[in-house]
């Protein structure tokens, strides 16, 4: 039964790779929806745009965190439990990925060169409850609270349909993925709420932070083949995580007490 699934999965898979990538403007459409829902987007942007405004406050010491950059981190210890659960689950099933598609050589994390379940899905449904529950987006722009969020679904579904489309999942590990993105959207930021979700957050960023210099830097550093597109900027990207969990991250734990802006009675002081 079971291998019965699995093969239909996988002539499904085959069918619409093969389609996508014999329609050009599919397979750019593919394309574009892959990037968007892409681990370098939902790390590299809150990691370069957050570093850069806890630099311009004097590290911290001319003035109070802004809730742009508490966004910011916020949205990198959402994509940091996406990684941390979509890893642990990719070494439990070890699901080779498609053989009739050329795969990528580079992987920043240990397991992402398995399929099951499919991570890009897993942050896309995780993302509608970050934007629904985080007090941060919030405080930066009610007008993409709850229930608004929901309007993210289909963007969600696309980044999930392009992973079977450029033939790097199959469409079960899509919608498991979704799946399992969207309970651990649900658990951890409307579930756990307050502490709970700093600390889940955190323990993510650590571990990615971790492996990140293990698989992916000090690989390339060390003259492996394992370099990729963003090698040159490997040492400063990685420094912007060391940046966060030591110095920026636990300001969560204290930035309930400011009342300048409020949402829940959870507030920052200023937009910047």
């Amino acid at each position: 039964m079971l291998q019965a699934l699995l093969k239909a999965d996988e002539n499904l898979g085959y069918n619409l790779y093969k389609y996508c990538q014999e329609t050009s403007h599919v397979k750019l459409a593919a394309d574009i929806f892959s990037i968007s829902g892409d681990e370098t987007v939902w790390f590299g942007l809150p990691s370069v745009v957050g570093s850069l405004l806890f630099m311009m406050r004097g590290l911290g010491a001319l003035r109070p965190m802004g809730c742009l950059e508490e966004g910011m981190w916020d949205c990198f210890g959402a994509a940091a439990v996406c990684i941390f659960v979509e890893t642990a689950l990719k070494w439990v099933f070890r699901r080779k990925r498609p053989g009739y598609s050329p795969q990528s050589k580079v992987h920043s994390v240990p397991g992402e060169w398995f399929s099951f379940p499919s991570g890009h899905s897993l942050r896309a449904f995780y993302w509608p409850f970050w934007l629904s529950r985080s007090k941060f987006v919030g405080l930066l722009s009610p007008l993409i609270a709850f229930p608004r969020a929901r309007y993210c679904v289909p963007w969600a579904a696309a980044v999930g349909w392009s992973r079977v489309a450029k033939g790097r999942h199959f469409p079960l590990d899509v919608v498991v993925g979704a799946s399992i993105g969207a309970a651990v959207g649900w658990f951890t930021e409307d579930y756990l709420g307050g502490l709970g979700r700093s600390v889940v957050k955190v323990v993510g960023g650590i571990f990615i932070t971790y492996f990140y210099g293990i698989t992916f830097l000090i690989p390339q550093v060390s003259g492996d083949e394992n370099a990729g597109a963003i090698s040159k900027y490997g040492v400063a990207y990685y420094g912007f995580y060391v940046l966060l969990f030591f110095a920026t991250l636990p300001k969560d734990f204290e930035s309930m007490g400011a009342q300048t802006l409020s949402v829940d009675g959870n507030s920052c002081t200023t937009i910047f």
